[in-house]
């Protein structure tokens, strides 16, 4: 027979010390046994706490923790989200400052654009007088020149590609507008110097009057001896040696007056230009030009030869301003190798079938 508990194997009622006994201790009012030593020949040290205080011990360090991870996690979150109105006003803030620099950038980048099309234009008109400057005569000469012995060249640019600040766009572009103020500056200069010289080319004497390979000025401009009386007597012009049918050309525009003979010019030709300056061509062999013919500086107007008083194949030429007669050598000694590097370079356009 099975007596319920509490009772003995006889049947009797236990007393309650028994009975706890028999039940055994609940699990809370039960001891953990705990032996710490700090060596193996050290004192061990024996512990018996009861399982309930194990337990609330380690209830209170899971609580600290959850106060810990809500302190330094839930509660900036919730910190945060109590200032997100001040959050996001200050992002605002950060966005209307970014619009406000692209629309800075993009005026800024608008007058950039507009400067580097009024440079265009400004290097179009540089290029222009340039090349005016270039196929002038003298001056192209001279450029040319220049740009050989300065080793000028016209290949490639290295460009920086590396990208640049908006400031350092606008410092470059400022440096190129004053490059280009002081490039406009020195082609102004050159472009009315050259209009002068044209000017006054076209008025006073400038070209070598004889188009032949080899010339030289057999009688200069002055007292001479007389090749025929043999006595000193003035010359009023210069003698340019050559050969028979050697081109003669106008020295400077101008507007034939006279075409004939005339003693001791023989066969000539008389050229009136602007500023009361005339020119004369004497003993020549043929004439070109005629009578109120307008000509042009380089324009052929003759043959060489050896009419009127002459002892051989040579040009007399005069310069007369303002009725009086000037030494013509000042205003053509400058271009006689250019007439002579003219000839050479083309024999056929200044031989004698070619001009008549």
């Amino acid at each position: 027979m099975v007596y319920p508990c509490g009772y003995n194997q006889y049947g009797k009622k236990m007393p309650r010390r028994a009975k706890k006994r028999q039940l055994g201790s609940p699990w809370f009012r039960r001891r953990l046994f705990l032996t710490v030593t700090f060596s193996e020949t050290g004192r061990p040290w024996n512990f018996r706490p009861r399982l309930w205080l194990v337990v609330g011990v380690f209830a209170l360090l899971a609580i600290g923790a959850g106060a810990l991870t809500v302190r330094h996690i839930i509660a900036p979150a919730a910190a945060t989200v109590d200032n997100l109105p001040q959050i996001t006003s200050a992002y605002e803030d950060q966005i209307d400052e970014l619009k406000n620099q692209l629309s800075f950038r993009d005026k800024k980048m608008d007058v950039f654009a507009h400067e580097v099309g009024v440079l265009q234009a400004r290097l179009s008109r540089f290029e222009s007088i340039g090349q005016k400057l270039y196929q002038d005569k003298y001056f192209g000469q001279y450029l040319q020149d220049y740009n050989a012995a300065t080793n000028v060249d016209d290949g490639d640019i290295a460009i920086d590609s590396s990208p640049l600040s908006i400031f350092e766009i606008a410092s470059q572009l400022a440096t190129a507008q004053r490059k280009a103020d002081d490039v406009e500056r020195v082609l102004e200069t050159g472009y009315e110097l050259l209009s002068r010289a044209q000017l006054s080319r076209s008025v006073n004497p400038h070209m070598w009057p004889v188009i032949y390979p080899t010339t030289y000025i057999s009688s200069h401009y002055g007292w001479r001896k007389d090749p025929f009386s043999k006595k000193r007597a003035w010359h009023g012009g210069l003698d340019i040696a050559g050969a028979y049918n050697a081109p003669i050309v106008a020295s400077a525009d101008g507007m034939v007056t006279y075409v004939g003979y005339r003693f001791g010019y023989g066969l000539m030709v008389e050229l009136t230009h602007s500023g009361g300056v005339v020119t004369r061509y004497a003993h020549l062999k043929k004439v070109l030009a005629r009578n109120g013919q307008s000509t042009r500086a380089g324009e052929v107007i003759g043959l060489m030869g050896s009419s009127g008083r002459s002892t051989g194949p040579h040009l007399h030429f005069e310069v007369l301003v303002g009725n009086h007669k000037v030494d013509p050598q000042p205003f053509i000694r400058d271009a006689r190798e250019s007439a002579q590097m003219l000839a050479q370079s083309q024999p056929e356009a200044y031989s004698v079938e070619s001009v008549q």
